[in-house]
């Protein structure tokens, strides 16, 4: 027994040093047994000597990494180190990273095989690949067998995975995800095409071509997801395929109207638009619920929809935190209504959870803010008094005070308060604390009157004109710095006494029409007036 074990920690070091590239020289937890064990490693068998990637003429040639630089070889399994725009915090970055709560336990690091280690791994690939293609070939006493075939592309794609190589990987789930959704195994259908889109997005290839593939596996997913009855997994595939058409972009750059329609209806998919009580700040699109057959009057085409709304809606934990973050891109890219939607969908999300409450009051809050960051004063306290104000537990709130606070300054039109209540050392520093920071950069830039102002353009630009036009001209500078003025107006011609005559002959009549249209005007008194002869 102790020689069997014997032989199963040379085994052991051997496998672990083949896979991770030799062990640390470091001490650790057995640091005991490593020294205990160094004599019998030497006299190892050759097979075990052979595993081992430093005993090898190909992995001779590969150097050893040092202690400092022993991260180099390491990834994150989303492509943490590769060279993308999510290293940019001025560019939109692929959907998982916007929305990476939910992946949050996937992004840890694992190694990357090299030398001998890299070379076997590969071909055990490659030997999965060879084994899913018999399989689904057809023989005289065979046939296809999708089942088997997606256990060794799901097989071979792991194995890529541990070598580094994103695009066979990539391949290799994919045809495994489409292999699972012919035999309806949905779940591990749309788990294949998640994991390959999040790896098209940190793939070399295009950004057109990164963006199209990303928008096509998260859809996917979104329909395997729906076949299974699982509306909130397909709806969050659904807001990341969206948000895939902009990846790549600038974090302010306004959003094209495809995109924007897309996740306009990804929206939606967690709270149809008859639940919803900002519908009407949809731009672009109409909901899936409106019939545009039905006649608009019709009381009972409306009361089907809406129960039809009532079953779709989704109300999973956490549902609403996915629509506060799609209101927060929409406010940094300015799209304040198609915020207000997202917002309007989150608060009918935790309305029907019905036990929401402090969730609920930011909601609220949020909404007040964006509607009077918009402008529009008028909606936002109609909203506060008539809906708002309806649930108690909003009432002793700190975002009910903060929501309170604004509108009163916005309607009185009273700066000053509206300075103080939006202050970070106010009395509501800790309503303001608890909101999402761009809902905080977007209080700051409330107008008491008017929509709330964009950024403004860069002075170095504006400044260079009157640089240009004074060195240019000196009166010119003058002329830009001073008031506008109207350009002088040219002199009249001179009339002749002829025309003078016809002038005052044509206004007369024209007064003598306009007395006789307002009925001042007597003909039998005009008569009179001629008959009378003052000479």
């Amino acid at each position: 027994i102790r020689s069997t074990m014997a032989h199963y920690r040379r085994d052991q070091a051997s496998n672990r040093d083949a896979l991770f590239g030799g062990a640390s020289s470091g001490g650790g937890g057995g640091g005991g047994r490593k020294s205990r064990s160094s004599s019998s490693r030497s006299a190892a068998s050759p097979t075990a000597a052979t595993a081992r990637p430093t005993a090898s003429p190909t992995a001779a040639a590969v150097p050893r990494p040092s202690p400092r630089s022993h991260d180099s070889g390491i990834r994150s399994t989303l492509g943490s180190t590769s060279s993308t725009p999510t290293n940019d915090p001025q560019i939109t970055p692929g959907p998982s990273s916007v929305f990476g709560g939910k992946i949050a336990s996937r992004n840890r690091l694992v190694s990357i095989l090299n030398g001998q280690a890299k070379i076997d791994k590969m071909a055990e690939a490659e030997d999965y690949r060879l084994k899913a293609k018999q399989a689904m070939t057809r023989g005289i006493f065979s046939k296809p067998d999708p089942i088997s075939a997606a256990n060794f592309y799901k097989r071979a794609a792991d194995a890529y995975k541990a070598c580094g190589e994103n695009r066979l990987e990539r391949l290799h789930r994919i045809a495994s995800g489409d292999l699972q959704m012919g035999q309806d195994a949905y779940a591990t259908a749309a788990a294949e095409y998640t994991r390959a889109a999040e790896l098209a997005e940190i793939s070399d290839e295009s950004l057109a071509r990164k963006r199209q593939e990303c928008h096509k596996l998260h859809s996917d997913a979104a329909t395997a997801w729906t076949n299974m009855g699982e509306k909130g997994r397909s709806a969050e595939s659904t807001v990341k395929a969206a948000f895939g058409l902009i990846m790549g972009q600038e974090v302010t750059a306004a959003i094209d109207k495809k995109a924007l329609a897309r996740i306009e209806e990804s929206i939606e998919t967690f709270v149809p638009d008859p639940l919803n009580r900002k519908r009407n700040y949809r731009r672009e699109g109409i909901s899936a619920y409106d019939d545009p057959n039905a006649n608009p009057n019709d009381q009972s085409a409306q009361r089907n929809a809406l129960e039809l709304a009532k079953q779709n809606i989704v109300t999973d934990s956490f549902a609403n935190e996915t629509l506060f973050q799609i209101g927060a891109e929409l406010i940094r890219r300015r799209h304040y209504e198609s915020a207000l939607y997202a917002l309007g969908a989150g608060t009918a999300s935790l309305e029907a959870e019905g036990f929401a409450t402090i969730s609920l009051s930011r909601a609220y809050v949020s909404e007040t803010i964006l509607t009077l960051a918009m402008g529009d004063t008028v909606a936002a306290s109609q909203d506060f008094q008539r809906v708002h104000l309806q649930r108690t537990s909003y009432l002793s709130s700190r975002e009910c005070a903060l929501g309170e606070d604004l509108i009163r300054a916005c309607d009185a039109m009273d700066l000053d308060a509206l300075d103080e209540a939006r202050s970070r050392t106010g009395p509501h520093r800790a309503a303001l604390a608890n909101l999402e920071p761009a809902l905080r950069g977007l209080v700051m830039e409330i107008r008491v009157s008017g929509r709330a102002k964009k950024e403004k353009k860069s002075v170095d630009v504006v400044s260079k004109k009157p640089a240009k036009t004074a060195v240019a001209v000196a009166p010119a500078a003058v002329a830009v710095a001073s008031p506008k003025k109207f350009p002088p107006t040219s002199p009249k011609a001179e009339l002749s006494s002829e025309e003078i005559r016809k002038e005052t002959a044509a206004s007369f009549e024209e007064m003598d029409d306009i007395m006789n249209e307002m009925g001042l005007g007597d003909d039998d008194e005009e008569d009179d007036d001629d008959e009378i002869d003052l000479t």
